[in-house]
């Protein structure tokens, strides 16, 4: 058995080759490109995550895919590129997509808001993949790009595990979120079997969520190993080479991915020369005067043609089918926060009664809301009129039966983007009355989206959805 190994750092193309008579089965080593680190504001960038390591020796395939039954055919090689890093400034770019095969490429960092600066969104990681006459067969997923940093806060890792973002196509990664007022664009999400999501823009001038990695696809007999903050899976493997797969820093690059293939061929064919036993791995036959070489020789044994040799591995590279400009869209964009309303607004009360919106205390009861839990005032630069009331762009209202964020609704007017100190509070059942208007009491980005998502049912969740909310900052704190 001759083992020939073909190693693949990025090029931004396509390696591919012939499945030469004899091939047994493959050894393969692969590492994901890197997501890319968050831009700065007064605080850092949150640090891309590393790429995740797919290895398996020993692979034959079964049915269609199955080695044996595709001697002959295309096999491929795509190494994932890393996701650039974030910029920092007024709207600054969030970094580019790491790239791969088509559609299994990374998303681009989402951008900072543009008033006055704050950073942008590292790009996510591209996967690097084998394919077999068209169908991918190892998967290694790209990483997550962390998140930009707004003024409040910052340095929000990308995460090392997968979300899927459920958008098509699944395998390409999800851009990152970007804020419309002042504060850090989303880490984009990595590319993989399942495109892993993107995060959100920040909520106010905070720094914006981290991308989630893209998943791996591991067959049985193989292993899969996910990094560990920026240090890439699969480090202590023999072919590893240092600096491959390694997060970006914040607003550094993620590093390119990686790849070994090994060809495990039973070809063994020797002729005695001067004494001494030689392999045969050319032979040439002269036709119409010109030496041309034989690519494969078989012997029939038992009734059965083995091939004696082949004229060794040769893979050649393209462009086309390598990259894509851009992830898939759908993460949240970041503004001016969760939702509030200015100084002397009327809240309908519990009793019929109306009470300004800075006087609602806790314990206080509200209309369709219930008990006061919570109150608080914020600065914000998104101020919205609401059929004369005026409200944060992002606060959620009920109009025409379904909830949608003022900022998006037909009646939102922009107030401009200076800088306004509004009011608001929590209620049992998260809602407030306003003139005969329904809106929600201060929501999260996140909880926006649920709702969005849930519509009604939301309500009588919210509390399931909170404790997963806290579940999740908790996981990504300790990824």
């Amino acid at each position: 058995m001759v083992a020939i190994v073909n190693k693949f750092s990025y090029t931004g193309t396509v390696q591919e080759v012939t499945v030469p008579p004899g091939t047994q089965s493959i050894d393969v080593y692969l590492w994901g490109g890197a997501g890319g680190g968050g831009g700065p504001d007064d605080n850092p960038g949150g640090p891309g995550t590393g790429g995740l390591h797919v290895k398996h020796i020993g692979y034959t395939g079964s049915g269609g895919t199955a080695l044996s039954a595709n001697i002959g055919n295309t096999l491929q090689v795509a190494v994932g590129g890393g996701g650039g890093g974030g910029s920092s400034g007024g709207g600054a770019p969030g970094g580019t997509n790491g790239k791969s095969l088509t559609d299994y490429s990374g998303g681009k960092g989402g951008n900072a808001g543009p008033r006055p600066y704050s950073g942008g969104g590292g790009g996510g990681g591209g996967a690097t993949l084998v394919t077999l006459n068209g169908t991918a067969i190892h998967i290694a997923g790209g990483g997550g790009g962390g998140g930009g940093a707004g003024n409040h806060s910052g340095s929000t890792p990308g995460i090392n595990s997968n979300n899927a973002h459920g958008q098509t196509p699944g395998t390409l990664g999800q851009n990152g979120g970007n804020h419309t007022g002042d504060g850090g664009g989303g880490g984009a999400g990595g590319g993989g079997l399942l495109g892993g999501s993107g995060g959100a823009g920040g909520s106010g001038d905070n720094t914006g969520q981290g991308g989630y990695s893209g998943s791996s696809l591991v067959q049985t007999g193989g292993t899969g190993v996910s990094a560990s903050g920026t240090t890439p899976g699969g480090t202590g493997e023999s072919y590893y080479v240092s600096g491959v797969a390694v997060g970006g820093r914040p607003a550094g690059t993620g590093a390119n991915g990686y790849a070994v293939i090994v060809f495990n061929i039973s070809v063994q064919a020797n002729v005695k020369d001067g004494g001494t036993w030689k392999s045969v791995n050319n032979m040439l036959v002269k036709v119409a005067g010109t030496w041309k070489a034989i690519t494969a020789g078989y012997v029939k044994v038992g009734g059965v043609w083995k091939s004696m040799f082949n004229s060794g591995i040769n893979f050649t590279s393209t462009a086309a089918g390598f990259g894509n400009t851009s992830g898939v869209g759908g993460a949240s964009s970041g503004s001016g926060g969760g939702g509030c309303f200015i100084k002397g607004t009327m809240v309908t009360m519990a009793d019929g009664t109306t009470k300004a919106v800075e006087l609602v205390d806790i314990g206080d009861e509200v209309a369709v809301g219930g008990k006061v839990f919570a109150t608080g005032k914020f600065l914000i630069d998104n101020l919205y009129d609401y059929k004369g009331i005026h409200v944060s762009g992002t606060h959620m209202v009920k109009e025409d039966g379904n909830w949608t964020r003022v900022e998006n609704s037909k009646h939102g007017i922009s107030l401009g983007d200076d800088d306004a100190i509004v009011y608001v509070f929590g209620s049992e059942n998260r809602r407030i009355m306003i003139n005969g208007i329904e809106f929600t009491d201060y929501f999260e980005l996140s909880e926006q989206q649920e709702l969005v998502n849930h519509g009604e049912q939301f309500f009588s969740n919210w509390h399931d959805h909170d404790r997963q909310i806290h579940d999740k900052n908790v996981n990504i704190l300790n990824a």
